[in-house]
């Protein structure tokens, strides 16, 4: 039997992990969500970034991420390495650089790919 409710429940979650997803792509434009998904190995646990550290962008290119204790300032630059967004840190002291490179053709066509995979991945109801 048909459950509207519940249908309907399972398409706003799946809209909202969408959501999230575009949030955290880079696209040419810094934007402290891109590294919500970035999770860091720290006092034994996976913890998200934001929860180690202060994340700022200051210029629309750079991201600034102050690192509260200096003893994990190499596990989130580990971390950001790892990650899938192709940036490349800087580290000074506890504050780690993330210069974010205007978007080219290749990439354009890069996000469009991943746009369309993630749209029919999170479209189907689970």
């Amino acid at each position: 039997m048909f459950d509207e409710k519940s249908y309907s429940l399972r398409m706003d979650k799946a809209i909202e992990v969408f959501s999230k997803e575009l949030s955290s792509l880079r696209t040419g434009r810094a934007n402290a969500s891109m590294l919500d998904l970035i999770k860091v190995d720290v006092y034994g646990q996976q913890m998200p970034i934001n929860q180690v550290a202060s994340i700022t962008t200051p210029e629309p290119r750079m991201i600034n991420i102050q690192v509260w204790d200096t003893n994990n300032v190499t596990l989130v630059d580990a971390a950001i390495k790892k990650s899938d967004l192709g940036l490349n840190p800087q580290i000074d002291g506890q504050l780690i650089r993330l210069p974010v490179p205007e978007l080219n053709e290749e990439r354009r066509t890069e996000l469009k790919k991943i746009n369309k995979i993630n749209w029919r991945k999170n479209a189907k109801f689970q």
